[in-house]
Order: C-alpha cells, then sequence, then structure tokens
C-alpha cells in the first residue's frame, strides 16, 4: 500500500495493547519484502484486489513468500542457557473492494451497484500451526477519493484497520494460551438437572 506509511505502526499499536494481556513478551516488527515503486512517486495507491477469494490467495502467497525469504533468518536454536523464546508470527493487509446491490431511493424496485472498501487481515504462526483471519468494517470506496480533504475519512478507515488488528490478534493470544480449550472444557464438564429432579431429589432426601 503505497502512500499509507501510517499502517505499520497503527498495526504495532494495536497488537502490542493486546499482547501487554501476557507478561514478559516483546514485539518486533518487520517489514515484508514488497516490490515497491521506484520512481520516487509520491501518490496513493491502495493495490486493492477485487473480491475476498482474490485477497485471501494473494494474502497466502505473500506470507508463503516472505516465509520463504526468510527461512534461514528466523529459524532459532534453543540455548539451554537462555529462557527465551521466540515465535515468528507473518501479518498481511490486504485492501479489497467489495461490491452489493442497494435499493435506490427513488424506486424501491429499482437497485443500484455500491463499491466498498474493506480489508482482509490475515495472520499466520507457522512454528504452531495457527491461522487466523478477519475484515474490517465496510466503508463506501468513494471515500478514498476524499482522503487529503477530510481528516474523517483517515480516521474512519484507521479505527476499522485498528479493532480488526486486535480482534485477529486477541484470536491468537486466546489460540496460543489455551483460553478457549478452557471454556470448551468447562461446558463438557458442566452436567444439567431438570428442575423437576432437583424437586424430587429433595423431597426424597432425609430431613
Amino acid at each position: 500500500m503505497q502512500g499509507y506509511e501510517g499502517i505499520e505502526s497503527l498495526s504495532y499499536r494495536a497488537l502490542a495493547r493486546i499482547l501487554e494481556q501476557v507478561e514478559g513478551g516483546d514485539l518486533i516488527v518487520n517489514r515484508g519484502n514488497e516490490s515497491r515503486p521506484k520512481d520516487g512517486s509520491t501518490g496513493r495507491d491502495l493495490n486493492a484486489v477485487e473480491g475476498y477469494e482474490t485477497a485471501l490467495k494473494v494474502s497466502q502467497v505473500n506470507i508463503d513468500d516472505v516465509i520463504k525469504r526468510n527461512s534461514g533468518t528466523t529459524s532459532q536454536l534453543p540455548n539451554p542457557n537462555n529462557a527465551t523464546t521466540y515465535s515468528h508470527v507473518y501479518l498481511r493487509i490486504q485492501p479489497f473492494f467489495v461490491t452489493y446491490s442497494e435499493l435506490s431511493t427513488s424506486s424501491e424496485s429499482s437497485k443500484t451497484q455500491q463499491q466498498h472498501l474493506q480489508f482482509l487481515i490475515y495472520l499466520f504462526d507457522p512454528a504452531h500451526n495457527l491461522t487466523h483471519t478477519t475484515l474490517t468494517q465496510l466503508v463506501p470506496s468513494k471515500w478514498l477519493a476524499l482522503w487529503d480533504e477530510y481528516d474523517w475519512v483517515e480516521d474512519l478507515i484507521a479505527d476499522s484497520l485498528r479493532v480488526g488488528v486486535e480482534v485477529i490478534g486477541q484470536e491468537y493470544v486466546v489460540a496460543r494460551m489455551g483460553w478457549g480449550a478452557k471454556e470448551e472444557h468447562s461446558k463438557e464438564g458442566s452436567t444439567s438437572v431438570d428442575p423437576g429432579e432437583r424437586e424430587e431429589k429433595a423431597e426424597g432426601s432425609p430431613s
């Protein structure tokens, strides 16, 4: 995404906030080796794709490529004298456009095509085989033309991205900490008793 450099710091702050739930962890962000324009252009380009399926495929291919490029530098050999453990997590934010049919205000029978912008956030932890995806709130794509004119455009899109990154970060923490498994185990271990059975037991119990 050219011209939207603030996304990196936004993602860092959002993930750091969620990872505060886990004590003793440090978050280090490394940018992927994506191809970038060399002509010194300062324009904006989201590099958005059409549709969710394409966004998902692009995210998977991009992360696979980054993993291959960094396969020699990300491997950490265990050190018995050092209790520090490393988890390499890959995050891809892929914008895409989606079009929906909406009822026109002039006639209930007529429909108009409305294009929206959405972000697919894809997180992958190869060491623990964890994959999480989430989608941000839809925003009208026509807002992008107003980006440099009104601050509220950047604020609303940034807020939707921040929430999306926090949600996927929370999903990752829940999976790593096993909190979801504990909840499922407690549900399986609990038994429900019919109110009528409780009354019968109470009547038959010795005083």
